[in-house]
């Protein structure tokens, strides 16, 4: 069973990931929008400045909850922080920076609307966005290093631990596929967060015709992406999961019941069921979107369609989440994936050279010794 330390943790970046997510599909959609009005189609004018007020927003909410993240891993789990955050360093540093980067976009962006010249904030509005993909890439390279710690070599000489990046990023069977679904869910979520909004506003919300249809032809535009997003989105996981099965204590905890498994095929802690749950909302959105999709295109949307719009844009944040849940809980309660796997010998220490992790044989149990805080949380066992 879960404890209520882990659930808050979860809780607290549960809805940080969500408006994160979200985050990175604004700093796109807002240029994009500023820039369709500034050739001509000045109806997207007020939509681009309503866009950026709730971007605004879920970044301050984002802020919030990432702070309350950090602060109880710092209280809970300092070896965690002391001696993965001292390994990886550079990845986070590069989130670090790119973050700094970002909230600078923002407020320069926001302030610079109508004050500075067209192409210096078009540049502050493609920084917004370079920047917004560029803190998931360090995240995601540490959440890839937790799967399997590709890169992490040990100098029994000095009895220290170190990483190489580059074998970080390209021996890693799990980054590119982690890196690249989670930009693609991103985009989609948002997409479909805010055509559902839309939709939903031309029903209930528009105080005009004319505002009516501008909400209809916001919600057309980006609900058709949304719906490549989603493939795009089955056809990345699928990926990610294959490379998932050199972990088999992580692959065999979401899959191994239902029928797909590795190794010895053990399910040791099964979060199958908050797979199944993310397929579930998944299979919401590609229902909404098959259902609202022809009448949005055809001008004859109804409002029992915009209702199921808008309950897919709402599912597609709870994806983001139960995503999330699935990558981390499946590792519980350990915080590196793979390590299980090679201390029961299910994993063989050679095969980690084939992910440059140069530790030789003799000098694991130090190595274990070494990392054991980020390794097993007090009290935990197999």
């Amino acid at each position: 069973m879960v404890g209520l330390a882990p659930l808050f943790l979860a809780f607290t970046f549960g809805i940080h990931v969500v408006m994160v997510n979200l985050g990175i599909g604004l700093a796109w959609l807002v240029p994009y929008f500023k820039m369709r009005a500034e050739r001509g189609e000045r109806e997207f004018e007020d939509v681009a400045r309503t866009l950026m007020r709730f971007y605004a927003a879920t970044y301050g909410v984002a802020g919030v909850f990432g702070t309350a993240f950090t602060v109880f891993l710092l209280s809970y789990y300092p070896g965690f922080l002391g001696v993965a955050g001292n390994i990886t360093l550079i990845p986070f540093g590069l989130s670090i920076l790119a973050i700094a980067l970002h909230f600078f976009s923002i407020t320069a962006y926001w302030y610079g609307w109508g004050r500075w010249s067209r192409p210096v904030h078009n540049l502050i509005g493609l920084l917004l966005g370079v920047s917004a993909l560029l803190i998931p890439l360090g995240f995601r390279v540490v959440f890839a290093f937790l799967n399997i710690p590709a890169g992490l070599g040990y100098d029994p000489a000095e009895g220290k631990l170190y990483l190489d990046v580059g074998a970080a990023l390209a021996k890693n069977p799990t980054f590119l596929p982690l890196y690249l679904k989670s930009i693609v869910a991103a985009f989609t979520a948002t997409f479909m967060a805010v055509a559902g909004a839309y939709a939903y506003k031309a029903f209930f919300r528009a105080e005009s015709e004319e505002e009516r249809r501008i909400a209809l032809r916001v919600a057309t535009m980006l609900a058709k992406p949304a719906i490549a997003g989603l493939v795009a989105m089955v056809l990345l996981g699928l990926w990610y999961a294959i490379s998932l099965q050199n972990i088999p204590y992580k692959f065999n905890n979401v899959f191994a019941d239902l029928g797909w498994n590795v190794g010895n095929g053990k399910a040791y802690y099964s979060v199958s069921w908050l797979f199944l749950l993310k397929m579930m909302l998944l299979a919401v959105q590609f229902a909404a979107l098959a259902y609202a999709l022809p009448a949005l295109t055809k001008g004859s949307l109804d409002t029992s369609r915009a209702k199921l719009l808008l309950y897919g844009g709402l599912a597609a944040l709870a994806t983001i989440a139960a995503g999330e849940y699935v990558n981390a809980f499946s590792q519980y309660p350990f915080f590196i994936a793979v390590w299980p796997d090679v201390l029961a010998g299910n994993v063989p220490i050679d095969a980690l050279q084939s992910f440059g992790i140069s530790i030789p044989a003799e000098a694991l149990p130090a190595v274990v010794s070494a990392v054991n805080s980020i390794v097993l949380l007090e009290g935990a066992t197999r």
